[in-house]
């Protein structure tokens, strides 16, 4: 049954006060009228130079409660979007980028990155529920930190077939970039608004159309995680890994 069909979930990252609203109001549009319910990452302190898009939305907490109350998935996206490069003896427990926002970094100044940011969502009264590392990338450190100072225990990405809890966390993996027919599994789809062309943003509202009837919202995945990850998902894990090593060497 479940497993013969594919599910995606949608996830929107980057949401700040200084995002591309032009994008991002027609795609809210879509995604209401289509019924699709994202997971959107916010960052609560942006220091980003590539985020200021638009002017600042001085009602962009309230934006945020109010996706919240449509039962968007909100995601803690980092604090300030700002990066070093990973130390070459750190490991990333997700390895797609070179660069991060907490990898290497001592417990103690994870647990300060992420007490502000917690501290920022609840002093704009809003309770994110999901964790979504800057370009992905986060370690063990993190994962501790997240537990000493928030009530975050879901992570949005990994790469597996479907959500697995591990430790004190349920993984939501995020494995693709746009939709595709997939025969099984559940696929998060990762997008950009802030990046994306007018026309970008048309295409991506007719694949939407064709698969909302697919899309699910987080708490679907929640429901069907396994404890620890399935044989299916170690093997999908090592071939996506070896994927991203040849694509490297080929662009790199």
């Amino acid at each position: 049954g479940r497993l013969m069909n594919a599910s995606y979930i949608v996830r929107m990252d980057d949401a700040c006060p200084t995002m591309r609203r032009e994008i991002w109001d027609p795609l809210e549009e879509a995604l209401d009228r289509l019924g699709v319910r994202p997971i959107v990452g916010v960052i609560p302190d942006n220091l980003d130079p590539s985020m200021l898009c638009s002017e600042a939305d001085p009602n962009f907490w309230e934006r945020v409660r109010n996706w919240d109350k449509k039962g968007w998935g909100i995601a803690l996206h980092g604090l300030h979007h700002t990066y070093h490069l990973i130390p070459p003896d750190c490991h990333a427990l997700v390895p797609l980028h070179q660069t991060s926002e907490f990898v290497g970094l001592n417990l103690e100044k994870q647990r300060q990155i992420l007490r502000e940011a917690w501290r920022i969502f609840s002093e704009n009264r809003v309770k994110p529920l999901l964790f979504m590392a800057p370009s992905h990338t986060f370690d063990t450190n993190t994962l501790l930190a997240l537990r000493l100072e928030t009530d975050i225990r879901i992570v949005t990405d990994g790469h597996a077939l479907f959500p697995f809890r591990e430790g004190d966390f349920i993984w939501i993996p995020q494995q693709i970039w746009d939709f595709r027919r997939l025969p099984f599994g559940i696929w998060t789809v990762c997008l950009h608004p802030n990046t994306m062309s007018h026309s970008e943003l048309n295409s991506l509202i007719e694949r939407l159309t064709r698969f909302a009837g697919k899309a699910v919202p987080f708490e679907a995945a929640v429901a069907l995680c396994s404890e620890g990850k399935r044989l299916v998902d170690r093997i999908f894990a090592l071939v996506f890994g070896i994927a991203l090593q040849v694509k490297r060497q080929m662009t790199g």
